[in-house]
């Protein structure tokens, strides 16, 4: 992990550098990662934060969209105030004192969500990050500087991702149809699926694809989602 920030500095695709983010971390022992780009000021269980998630339990992520799991979820807060990182164990401890908060870390561990770490993510001008991942081994035992290491990598990622997302045009119009095809996107379908749902071919689903990346000067579908939430063109 020695050289990620050179390495990260000269990316410029938000989507790649979160894999490079994801595939560093497997090596350090995490299993499930989540990172979550929130808007200034805005909190990071709101509609309008992007998420960008992989390997998570496919139960897990019905129950946080369909359930409303994502509004209630104290973690964040927790990891907010008590943090920046903020083990499994002392969410616990955090929570003992809110009644909901304890609920909802009792569901996660009935679901077998253990072992996992959040991270709070300071930015420039008040747009704040978040993210979250679940290790095969307890945190608890990990050596000392380990987990601040990682929060470093995920800090120098969610600079530049700030900066990345200041860029593009503050005046973008999209269509009705590319609209829906962006809204898809960010709730992270594949041009197939997306085609199977507007019932149009997956060709005209990329060609949706290159007009909106255009449209919004990027060439990432995480850049492209989180541009399009700040400028309130989409709502997932």
């Amino acid at each position: 992990m020695q050289n990620f920030s050179a390495h990260i500095a000269r990316m410029s695709d938000c989507e790649a550098i979160l894999e490079y983010v994801y595939a560093t971390c497997r090596e350090e022992g995490a299993v499930w990662f989540s990172y979550h780009f929130t808007s200034a000021f805005d909190s990071q269980t709101s509609k309008r934060t992007a998420i960008w998630a992989r390997d998570y339990p496919l139960e897990y992520q019905k129950l946080y969209v369909t359930e409303d799991w994502r509004s209630q979820d104290p973690v964040p807060r927790l990891t907010f105030k008590h943090g920046p990182i903020m083990t499994w164990s002392r969410a616990r401890q955090c929570a003992r004192g809110e009644r909901q908060a304890r609920d909802f870390l009792a569901r996660l561990e009935g679901l077998g969500i253990d072992n996992w770490v959040s991270f709070a993510l300071y930015g420039p001008r008040n747009r704040d990050g978040y993210a979250s991942m679940r290790f095969a081994q307890d945190p608890d035992g990990f050596d000392d500087g380990r987990l601040q290491s990682i929060h470093a990598l995920l800090t120098a990622a969610h600079f530049q991702i700030c900066t990345i997302m200041g860029g593009g045009s503050a005046s973008v119009t999209l269509s009705e149809r590319e609209r829906e095809v962006l809204e898809w996107m960010g709730r992270g379908k594949s041009s197939s699926d997306i085609a199977i749902i507007l019932a149009i071919s997956p060709e005209t689903v990329r060609t949706y694809t290159r007009r909106i990346y255009e449209k919004l000067q990027t060439n990432d579908r995480v850049t492209a989602t989180v541009r399009a939430l700040k400028l309130g063109l989409v709502d997932l």
